[in-house]
């Protein structure tokens, strides 16, 4: 089980039955892409705890969570409170300034402590055989990925956060992250 994480455009789905809102998957070029099946695109499928445990590393539980799941319950960022972008599951927030400023400044404050991180998700060993894939996206055991500590899938998952949520707020009249 996992997320489904969107950030784009709002759009409100209305009928007699009930209200929703969404976003429209965008997918651009030059887009942050580290071997995953929604690479290029505005959305990931983390699981729960990936996402959970790249948020803590990179300082973002406090813009990401509400305080029941391991956020305060808002940041503050610029003299202002703010909610968290995963405030309800299943649920939408929207994205303000404060958030990308937040989200790129923790990222900052991070890739200075670890001068030789990558953001990328490490190799699989040689001779390692998949257990899933496609050719061009295959997943391997925990075991047969390579152990450099350089590749740090953290930062994979916090250069997307920033990447999309800047794009949104400038590209987006009602800039919204969505998680189901």
């Amino acid at each position: 089980m996992g997320y489904t994480l969107k950030i784009g455009e709002c759009r409100t789905d209305y009928n007699e039955d009930g209200v929703s809102i969404d976003c429209d998957v965008v997918r651009r070029d030059d887009a942050p892409a580290f071997g995953e099946l929604t690479d290029f695109e505005s959305q990931r499928r983390p699981s729960y705890t990936s996402w959970a445990n790249a948020m803590e590393t990179l300082g973002l539980m406090d813009v990401m969570f509400n305080l029941r799941n391991g956020g305060k319950g808002d940041f503050e960022w610029n003299g202002k409170r703010r909610s968290p972008l995963l405030e309800v599951h299943p649920g939408a927030t929207p994205i303000t300034i404060d958030h990308v400023e937040y989200v790129e400044n923790k990222i900052a404050e991070y890739k200075k402590k670890h001068p030789d991180h990558i953001a990328k998700f490490p190799p699989p060993k040689p001779g390692a055989k998949p257990i899933f894939g496609n050719g061009s996206n295959e997943i391997y055991r925990n075991d047969d990925y390579d152990e450099d500590p350089r590749f740090d899938h953290a930062l994979c998952r916090g250069e997307w956060l920033a990447y999309w949520l800047r794009w949104a707020i400038n590209n987006c009249k009602q800039p919204v992250f969505v998680n189901w």
